[in-house]
């Protein structure tokens, strides 16, 4: 095999066998002569370093195919008549037509290639045709048809989805005049695959103050980039019409250092009886340095009736709004007013979990109690549970560790009726909710102080 090859050329008829080596073979004008091996019929597959001879086999789709036509229009065509230009080309010929009357392949290009060879992947993809194209079609790995734009000329066309890690495509470029053309374009490995957990299940029903949290399972250095592709949108639960862009916003908190995590929380609380949709192409996102997630996520849940907790350590009670109306008003003891560290804490917490008994103790305080109906609120160790030891100051006076103590038939009640995400109110304290104490004070922060900490401003 000569070192470097071009094309190869035979008689229709039989006869005689030419191969070029970029030179001149014989005129492809000549009656009976026809290329091959990716010539002037379709997209070549194979690269050529001239000062080394073959390489390696990449995708250039037409771009050779190309090169060669002009080569072999340089050489001359007794029968085409004189050139014009450097189009190499007969003068006053159909430009998507060879001499001959068949149409020409386009040849298509990648964009944003690494010195041509695989797209880096977390990104959409640009394929750009040297000629307008009727279509361009697009598959994946698997043989499913990847969407996209081809744009209004023809010329180009834009993945409407991201490429992932170590993924194959292959296109199939049509003329107007019919011309067909092949090609493929790969993009580059992921070098790391983490975990990723969101807090919400698919599903799942949750209060008005629930926030979406994605736990990642390493440090995400280019959250900008993570945080553009992801998508929280919602509509009425139980209807079928459009889905609108919910009304928040991302923000990263030092939550799980030096792993990260993103939480996104409404502008004011979810709107009740409310279906959300969560998208994050998690396993097709470059998190930065090639590390991406295991799985896309892509579900649903419910955010169902607004429950809000009135909890005011001044009054000492605590009131119950179920959809705007007042259900209930409670009798309650709060953390000792006396001593900070026993403070119930100012703000608006969420509750997280709920427990018909729980273990409660404590080796600053000296306690290990069992309690009943415990309805946990931010992760900080604040209950609202019932306490019969407390009754006698339920209404009055401010007796507790921290936790709103109820008596049990009130403690029972307001449990059977909480859900994760319910937001509750507490005020009349000395000492405000802040990030020391849980990893749940989203709604401690001012609107500005969040957006603060979004990666995109």
């Amino acid at each position: 095999m000569d070192r470097l090859k071009g094309f190869s050329m035979e008689r229709s008829g039989g006869g005689c066998q030419q191969h070029s080596s970029l030179g001149c073979p014989c005129p492809p004008g000549l009656p009976g002569w026809r290329t091959y091996s990716g010539g002037l019929e379709g997209s070549i597959q194979w690269g050529f370093d001239v000062s080394a001879g073959l390489t390696r086999r990449v995708v250039v789709g037409g771009a050779f195919a190309s090169a060669v036509l002009a080569g072999a229009a340089a050489c001359g065509n007794p029968e085409a008549g004189s050139t014009s230009g450097g189009s190499g080309r007969a003068a006053g010929t159909d430009p998507a037509r060879r001499s001959s009357g068949a149409p020409v392949p386009a040849a298509v290009t990648v964009a944003g290639g690494i010195r041509g060879g695989p797209v880096p992947f977390g990104a959409p993809v640009t394929l750009h045709s040297s000629a307008p194209l009727r279509s361009l079609t697009v598959t994946d790995t698997a043989g499913a048809v990847v969407g996209g734009d081809l744009s209004g000329n023809g010329t180009s066309w834009v993945s409407s989805g991201l490429v992932g890690p170590g993924e194959t495509w292959s296109w199939t470029a049509t003329t107007p005049a019919g011309a067909v053309s092949h090609g493929m374009v790969s993009s580059t490995a992921a070098t790391l695959r983490v975990r990723v957990t969101a807090n919400i299940g698919v599903g799942m029903t949750v209060g008005v103050a629930a926030p979406i949290v994605l736990g990642f399972g390493a440090r995400v250095t280019d959250p900008a980039t993570v945080q553009k592709n992801l998508q929280v949108l919602m509509r009425p639960a139980g209807s079928t019409g459009a889905w609108r862009k919910a009304v928040g916003s991302w923000a990263w908190l030092p939550d799980d250092a030096p792993n990260s995590t993103a939480h996104f929380r409404t502008k004011q609380y979810w709107p009740a009886h409310t279906q959300v949709h969560v998208i994050a192409p998690l396993a097709h996102l470059d998190f930065g340095g090639g590390v991406t997630g295991v799985q896309d996520f892509d579900w649903q849940f419910t955010v169902g009736r607004s429950q809000v907790v009135v909890a005011d350590a001044a009054k000492h009670n605590l009131v119950i709004y179920r959809d705007g109306v007042k259900v209930a008003t409670y009798p309650a003891s709060y953390g000792l007013d006396s001593d900070p560290i026993r403070n119930t804490r100012s703000g608006i917490n969420i509750v997280t979990s709920k427990h018909q008994t729980f273990e409660m103790k404590s080796t600053l305080f000296h306690y290990d109690e069992i309690e009943h109906w415990a309805v946990r609120f931010n992760d900080d160790g604040q209950f609202i549970h019932a306490n019969p030891t407390t009754v006698r100051y339920q209404g009055t006076t401010n007796v507790s560790h921290g936790c709103i103590n109820l008596s049990t038939p009130h403690a029972k009640a307001y449990y059977q009726s909480a859900i994760y995400g319910d937001p509750i109110e507490v005020s009349g304290t000395k000492v405000k909710l802040a990030d020391t104490r849980t990893k749940l004070y989203d709604w401690a922060l001012t609107w500005k102080q969040w957006t603060a900490m979004s990666a995109i401003h």
